[in-house]
């Protein structure tokens, strides 16, 4: 347990120097080029790119439970304002995401998680 512990906190580490390095740079296309040591704890582009995305829909679901449980029943903004949130917290991952939208690792899941925004986005407005 302790092992499994200590490499998602490395590997998260390891992530967000990668994002940090994008960010400094301003430059989303291939961050793993700015962070040498990424290949200590990846394999894979496509693993980082994984890794990157399940950060990101972790914190979006998160953020929407939460927003929707302390809002006052405005699912339109409480929905709006965790969005919002995460992607001032997670710009640089969402930067990096939107490059890679149509990598085979992540293509799908960037699909889906539009389709699903799109939809709850429309329900919302029509509720």
């Amino acid at each position: 347990m302790w092992k499994s512990s200590s490499f998602r906190i490395r590997k998260h580490g390891v992530l967000n120097d990668m994002v940090n390095a994008a960010v400094q740079a301003g430059s989303y296309v291939e961050p793993w080029e700015r962070t040498p040591r990424v290949w200590d704890t990846f394999d894979t582009e496509a693993d980082i790119l994984r890794a990157l995305h399940q950060q990101w829909r972790t914190e979006l679901a998160g953020s929407i439970f939460v927003a929707i449980e302390r809002g006052n029943g405005n699912l339109c903004a409480d929905v709006g304002a965790a969005y919002a949130e995460v992607m001032a917290r997670l710009s640089g991952v969402k930067k990096i995401l939107d490059a890679y939208a149509d990598h085979p690792a992540i293509a799908r899941a960037i699909a889906k998680e539009r389709a699903l925004l799109a939809a709850a986005s429309t329900a919302l407005h029509a509720a």
